[in-house]
């Protein structure tokens, strides 16, 4: 089915797509088609399934047009309110996915609560959209040589320069994925379903796609949620931040009931392993595998530990323990798990994130950070250094500066996360005066939203209230023994 919505044309007979629409729609051409959405509970609802071309890069008048996937759940509300874009993280999550797991496929009551139309868009070289750029391609970083940064990124930079020229060769322009691009599709869908107002709604860097997209189109964003907040010039991460996160984990390590006797300083048994390995990495054999351990490689490993989910969290005390005990077992398994599996994943990703980059700024504070902190610059491996490799556009400071804006926005941040932290939240509520927060503690960047007094809280906002600063007590961290 192709629909197109022409300039103040047969508006009547488009009720259902053109809920909350402008009087007079800008031209965009729409494929729609039906769509079931399971639900976890059984049962599905009815949905749309849409595609809209756009500028692969709008600022190349010959540009080729590239296809955006979206859907569209329509509100189970009489009177609904703005439609909620849904803006996943990654970069290189599907929006639509997004919603059919996480929002959609729980049901009426979530579904109430945004109070509109749920939309979620896959990114341009993101799930549906045409081009996908997902990459196969490995690193294949050597088993038993201890890491080596800048050994490690000369093997990133040859694989990611192969790979730009594979899609260059194939018709992709790479320097048309990044944020304002994106920013920009979300516009154009917006004005394609003649929407006048509408929510963002992003995760990780998805609250970075959102703040762009207030910048470059405030004035149609009614409000925004941010879940793990990513800040216009956070895509680079402080070594500070990371060892905050690390200190407030050593505090509830000291203060469990069993861990607390084992290790009350978490902080100087990191730095104990640290320190030996820096004098003398070590090799493990796995399976009947070398595998070789450096301090890189640890500092690496409890950074991800700590930037993912409680899940990692829970592990940190009894790996560290290990470690300094002498028993590099467990930890080699990981590595070489890690060195198999680790490559390129998204041309999309590495592209996104190399063009955000980093203020000169944040960089030299990062530099200078890196010497004092525990885990150094271990974070943002290997950025922003494969930016090169990539041939990445630069957005430059502009794009990077604070956002000021009067639009009111919810940020909702897990104490323990090391990536999207609450210095992150803290430094973007400077500069947006109808800001709220809620921080939820014993939580890294898995924070679990959709439940409880979280829950209550983006609903109240959504529903026009001001929340204000709230802090919400996580579940209680159980660590491995």
């Amino acid at each position: 089915m192709k629909l197109t919505v022409l300039r103040c044309v047969g508006l009547a007979i488009l009720p259902a797509l053109l809920n909350h629409a402008s009087i007079c729609p800008a031209q965009e051409s729409v494929k729609l088609r039906k769509e079931s959405v399971q639900l976890r509970g059984g049962g599905s609802i009815d949905a749309d399934l849409g595609r809209i071309e756009v500028p692969e890069n709008r600022n190349k008048k010959e540009s080729r047009k590239i296809s955006l996937a979206f859907l569209r759940v329509p509100s189970p509300l009489k009177e609904p309110g703005p439609p909620v874009f849904m803006l996943a993280g990654g970069p290189g999550g599907s929006s639509i996915e997004m919603v059919k797991r996480h929002m959609a496929g729980s049901g009426g009551p979530i579904l109430e609560m945004l109070r509109g139309d749920l939309i979620g868009i896959d990114q341009r070289g993101v799930g549906q959209s045409r081009p996908n750029l997902d990459s196969t391609t490995l690193y294949g970083f050597p088993l038993e040589e201890p890491g080596n940064p800048v050994k490690m990124l000369k093997i990133i930079q040859s694989r990611c320069k192969t790979e730009a020229k594979r899609w260059q060769k194939s018709g992709v322009d790479l320097t048309g994925y990044t944020t304002v691009e994106s920013a920009d599709d979300i516009d154009t869908v917006r004005r394609a379903l003649g929407y006048d107002k509408i929510v963002l709604w992003g995760e990780s860097y998805g609250s970075h796609l959102a703040l762009a997209t207030i910048r470059h189109h405030e004035k149609f964003i009614d409000r925004a949620v941010l879940i793990c907040p990513e800040g216009p010039d956070h895509t680079l991460k402080l070594p500070s931040d990371t060892q905050g996160a690390l200190e407030r984990l050593a505090a509830l390590v000291k203060a469990d009931a069993a861990w607390g006797k084992r290790i009350p300083d978490l902080l100087s048994l990191i730095k104990t392993v640290l320190d030996r390995l820096d004098k003398a990495p070590v090799v493990v054999e796995v399976d009947g595998v070398r595998v070789g351990i450096s301090k890189f490689d640890v500092q690496g490993l409890i950074a991800d530990k700590l930037s993912r989910s409680r899940r990692g969290i829970d592990q940190i005390p009894a790996t560290i323990q290990s470690m300094a005990d002498g028993d590099f077992l467990a930890v080699a398994g990981e590595i070489m798990e890690f060195r198999r599996a680790d490559g390129i994943q998204s041309a999309m990703a590495m592209v996104m994130d190399s063009a955000s980059g980093v203020s000169k700024t944040r960089a030299a504070r990062i530099a200078k950070e890196s010497k004092d902190c525990l885990l150094g610059d271990a974070s943002n491996f290997p950025y922003p250094s494969v930016a090169t490799a990539w041939g990445a556009p630069d957005l430059g400071e502009e794009f990077r500066r604070p956002l000021k804006s009067e639009v009111p926005v919810l940020m909702i941040v897990g104490d323990l996360d090391a990536r999207t932290t609450i210095g992150n939240a803290r430094e973007l509520m400077t500069h947006l005066p109808k800001s709220n927060l809620v921080v939820v503690s014993n939580v890294s960047h898995d924070v679990p939203w959709g439940v409880g007094e979280i829950r209550k809280h983006w609903h109240d906002f959504l529903s026009g209230q001001d929340v204000g600063e709230k802090k919400v007590t996580g579940p209680t961290i159980s660590f491995a023994k």
